[in-house]
């Protein structure tokens, strides 16, 4: 680290100056394809139809700028938000509490506005043609994401949050692609599109020194000393990514840039080469003295710097002798005080589930800039993808995340939505490059799979995607599927029952745990219908700072109760089908194809998700949650237009309306509005309905009742941002979200726990017809669940006594069903129990607890146990059966 600090803490000033190389620069391009590599783009393009449209999408998205910059070479370069006022070309800017302060000093030339703050706001930029050209005050046009209202708002600079990066973002980026293109087809229109674009934004950014931050609000002073989180050119290292498109258009553009050199070089004596060194290197300097060593924050700090490493010189080129070869260990070997190298990066991978250390929105995106980043390097002749399977493993288990459309589950700071399938297309080029068939195929099946799933469109790849995605290989689309997943660390489980979007089931539980963009809110629990999240986390704030992030990232915007447990270890008290932490991420065996569950506790917590499968097409979820203490409240989100209260006679509750909730427990309940309210102590039914898809999508909750219980309807903040992971878009913002909250008061909920049974369905498909309590104790509980397709009786205990709630059936355990249809045996099911009997039908454990189970289908009888276990038939003598899983009983 010494030696970076010795880089660092001078000025680099001395970069300016000019001097006599040492040998002629390499040959460009080469970042992503070299001169001969382009006759067999061309005809990638020409015979791959997904890279075709590929092409022609690329065309459609830039030839309208390319071709009028012909003649208004003008109009895209004045779009870019500079400092443009003549007297205020700023060469040095100060930041206080995190935001910009003041600009100082006047460059010959126009230099590149600095945000206006990092926070982030509530806006996002009209469309380009209807920016302001030659912006002198950087108030920037914005639409607001949440009101719904399209009218443009004036946003003063300072409050513009991530608008000016955007913007420069999105011309830098149509720079990048017109590079791409006159890369495939020579035509100097492309190149002197991209190159104007790069000579504003290059010669902008070379007269402008890095921000200093005297207060250190950003945790260090900011300038060429190192701490802190700032950037070259951003408040965050990890938001420091102009400088990617740029090193790309460089990297394309290279000959033109220096066949037609910018008259300003002149005035600097410099070449095209030299300007273009200083600011790569300044980029990459500041780059590895800020930010975190650990998480995200260090991966996103390099796929920012390696394409700027690699497109320098090598490094007798440099009078510092730092070039390119220089540079790239301190990636793919390196680590220091600021910095972890590739070794330590794949050190943070859980080396048995595969699995970052952070929430899925942050994880899934880990591994993607890793093989980027590796597909690069490989390129310059450093391969950092052999000999390293956590890396394949690790985007691999990023599948364990997907629900059945392919959608990453919601927890923690993230949106959901589509997986990332760069990872698997890298993986793809990676073993096409090193003939390794066996992995081709592999990660042709996910590609594939997600093809026809509807999450993955090849046809529209960006341009590296042309360069390096490889034809797919013959394989199937049948990824394999689990029934569970569980990550300790994230304390997260998923349990599934199908996984077509159509039929599957699916349910999520998991506690809380602070950092890691992971949240502190509660046992939480999801639930899936037709394969989307009917109970989903909310997620819809628009940044860290936003007023309402609060909520959607505590206990509030989760399902849950409230108060106490929020964050802290969870103990798995029973799970089946059951993961071994020791040994993977999933299941290895299923005792049941009808029932799966698991029961966690956490402080003063317990809760019990069970999922029940009564048929091909139908299901339905049970929820019992315990909580010991006097006051609770049971949160609920649903998805839905509207929602309807009604009693167990199918009567609807009347609500008044009421000025608050009476308790919050969370200052966050402030943003639950329109309260309504009704006593009732008896059993109820919740029923959400979606209208926005045809036929309509209902969820029905029905409820135990207990006693000093009040209802409330709440209209809750958003569901989402995002237009794809509800049906219908249903609950997207500025739509609210119809929320159940269920008051119960001086009534412990241990032992009077809250009893729900969920089922989700389309207009005139429900199957449930009843429910109702059979018996239940402070520590028992008991339910009947009768359908078009029989009747099961639900059986919990929290201690170890035997229950018989009705004649004839006894249980002990932790979780039980007896199951019949047509008056018959189906099955029984004991979850981590001793003893299940009903009638002359028995299930016993021989020493310890089982998971087991008995089921009758076409007049024969099987079984599956995790132990030895004891089985009666009828009337027949008990029998002791060896552990195993779906054994016919001959």
């Amino acid at each position: 680290m010494k030696i970076i600090k010795s880089i660092v803490l001078i000025p680099l000033l001395f970069l300016t100056v000019g001097y006599a190389h040492a040998q002629q620069a390499g040959s460009h391009p080469r970042l992503f394809a070299e001169s001969k590599d382009r006759q067999a783009l061309l005809e990638k393009i020409e015979t791959e139809d997904w890279a075709k449209a590929s092409w022609q999408k690329l065309q459609e998205d830039i030839d309208l700028y390319v071709n009028r910059h012909t003649t208004d070479p003008e109009w895209i370069v004045s779009r870019l938000a500079m400092y443009w006022k003549e007297g205020e070309h700023f060469t040095q800017c100060y930041i206080k509490k995190q935001d910009w302060d003041y600009g100082e000093g006047n460059a010959p030339l126009p230099t590149v506005r600095l945000p206006g703050m990092r926070k982030w706001n509530d806006y996002v930029n009209v469309p380009l043609k209807d920016r302001t050209p030659y912006n002198e005050s950087g108030d920037m046009l914005g639409i607001s994401r949440s009101s719904g209202d399209l009218t443009p708002v004036l946003i003063p600079y300072k409050e513009t949050g991530h608008m000016i990066r955007a913007n420069n973002m999105e011309i830098l980026s149509l720079a990048e692609k017109s590079a791409f293109a006159y890369f495939v087809t020579q035509d100097e229109k492309y190149a002197k599109f991209s190159a104007d674009i790069f000579w504003t934004w290059m010669l902008g950014t070379y007269y402008m020194e890095p921000p200093l931050d005297p207060q250190q609000s950003s945790g260090g002073p900011g300038g060429y000393e190192p701490g802190g989180i700032l950037g070259y050119y951003d408040y965050e290292v990890i938001h420091d990514d102009r400088q990617i498109p740029m090193a790309v258009t460089y990297d394309f553009i290279y000959d033109y840039l220096n066949a037609n050199p910018h008259e300003h070089l002149k005035s600097l004596n410099k070449t095209t080469t030299e300007v273009a060194g200083t600011v790569f290197k300044r980029f990459i300097e500041i780059g590895l003295i800020r930010g975190g060593k650990k998480g995200n924050w260090n991966v996103n700090r390099y796929k920012n710097i390696l394409g700027s490493m690699l497109v320098l010189e090598s490094n007798d080129f440099y009078q510092d002798g730092k070039g390119r070869d220089y540079y790239i260990p301190f990636y793919t070997e390196k680590s220091g005080e600021y910095y972890a190298g590739l070794p330590e990066i794949m050190s943070n991978y859980n080396e048995t589930t595969g699995l970052w250390p952070e929430s899925p929105g942050y994880a899934s995106g880990m591994i993607p800039f890793v093989l980027e980043m590796g597909l690069k390097l490989y390129k310059s002749g450093v391969n950092t993808l052999a000999g390293n399977p956590i890396i394949s493993k690790a985007a691999m288990a990023n599948l364990g995340w997907l629900d059945a459309r392919g959608n990453l589950v919601v927890f923690g700071d993230m949106r959901g939505g589509p997986a990332n399938m760069s990872s698997f297309e890298s993986l793809l080029t990676y073993a096409t490059w090193e003939n390794d068939a066996e992995t081709a195929k592999k990660m042709a099946t996910v590609i594939r799979k997600n093809i026809e799933s509807g999450q993955y469109d090849r046809s529209t790849s960006d341009w590296q995607s042309i360069i390096f995605n490889q034809p797919l290989p013959k394989s199937g689309s049948d990824l394999p599927f689990h029934k569970a997943a569980y990550s300790p660390f994230h304390r997260h489980m998923i349990m599934k029952n199908g996984n077509d979007e159509t039929n599957g089931l699916m349910f999520t539980l998991y506690g809380g745990r602070e950092k890691s963009h992971l949240a502190a809110n509660g046992l939480a629990m999801q639930f899936y219908g037709k394969g989307w999240a009917m109970a989903p986390d909310a997620s819809a704030y628009e940044s860290y700072w936003s007023p309402d992030a609060g909520y959607h990232r505590g206990i509030t915007g989760s399902n849950t109760i409230v108060p106490g447990y929020k964050v802290g270890e969870i103990t798995i008290n029973a799970m089946d089908p059951w993961v071994s932490t020791s040994t993977g991420l999933y299941n290895t065996n299923e005792t049941s194809e009808h029932v799966s569950f698991a029961d966690v506790s956490a402080d003063e917590k317990r809760r019990l998700v069970a999922m029940v499968r009564t048929s091909e097409t139908t299901g339905y979820y049970v929820d019992i949650f315990r909580s010991d203490q006097a006051n609770n409240d049971y949160i609920h989100h649903n998805l839905g237009h509207t929602v309807n209260l009604k009693n167990g006679g199918n009567k609807t509750l009347k609500l008044d309306a009421v000025n608050d909730l009476g308790v919050a427990y969370d200052k966050n309940y402030a943003f639950f509005k329109n309260q309504r309210k009704v006593k009732h102590a008896h059993d109820f039914n919740a029923i959400w309905t979606t209208t926005a898809v045809s036929p309509a999508f209902h969820v029905n909750m029905w409820m135990l009742g207990q006693e000093n219980r009040q209802l409330y309807l709440v209209d809750a903040p958003p569901t989402t941002l995002r237009h794809d992971v509800t049906p219908g878009q249903v609950n997207k913002s500025p739509e609210t979200t119809p929320t159940l909250i269920v008051r119960q008061e001086n009534n412990n909920g241990k032992d009077k726990p809250f009893v729900a049974v969920f089922e989700a369905y389309d207009d005139g498909e429900k199957s449930i017809e009843s429910i109702s309590k059979i018996r239940s104790s402070d520590n028992f509980m008991s339910l009947s669940v009768r359908s078009n397709q029989g009747e099961q009786v639900i059986l919990n205990a929290i201690d170890n006594k035997v229950y018989k709630p009705i004649k004839s059936l006894k249980f002990q355990g932790v979780f039980g069903i007896t199951s019949e249809k047509n008056n018959a045996l189906e099955y029984l099911y004991l979850g981590k129990g001793t003893l299940l009997q009903k009638g002359h039908y028995k299930i016993e454990a021989i020493d310890d607890a089982v998971s087991a189970e008995l089921r009758r289908e076409n007049g024969k009888y099987y079984y599956s146990s995790d132990k030895p276990v004891s089985i009666q038939l009828n009337k027949k003598k008990a029998k002791v059966y060896p552990a195993g899983y779906n054994i016919e009983i001959k």
